[in-house]
């Protein structure tokens, strides 16, 4: 049976995306996402640093963070994949639907700076919860 995306990372208002750059430091990102299928869709742009780091090592690790940008449960590693933009339309749709007020202001100012949607699908990996806080990562998820 494979992974899906733990309840607190479906349902909270913000996700911390650690990314890990080629020396193995962590990342961190706070990001809009929204759940397909037990994946979670993440939305940055065409020149996000992370979509090169994504590039030499696709493991991560999620936080859920509560409104204020604090974490509210543990992380969880996955593994994600840049998606091509013919699936970027759909990916928008629930972004949208997910994140009603800010995913859709985002997308009108990102639009009218010239940046283009790209989406990250991060598939969780098998294994459990692992202990991560804010401003540190576990370099065994490298």
């Amino acid at each position: 049976m494979p992974a899906t995306i733990a309840n607190d990372l479906a349902r909270a208002p913000f996700i911390d995306l650690i990314t890990f750059r080629k020396d193995g430091r962590g990342v961190h990102t706070t990001v809009l996402a929204a759940s397909r299928d037990g994946m979670l869709l993440i939305r940055t742009h065409h020149t996000a640093g992370k979509l090169k780091r994504l590039r030499h090592n696709a493991a991560v690790e999620m936080v859920p963070l509560d409104a204020r940008g604090r974490p509210v449960g543990r992380a969880q590693r996955g593994t994600a994949r840049i998606l091509p933009d013919d699936e970027t339309a759909g990916s928008l749709r629930l972004l949208h639907r997910r994140h009603p007020i800010a995913g859709v202001m985002g997308t009108w100012v990102r639009h009218l700076r010239g940046m283009h949607d790209v989406f990250i699908q991060v598939n969780p990996d098998q294994d459990e919860a692992v202990a991560t806080t804010r401003g540190t990562s576990s370099p065994a998820a490298v």
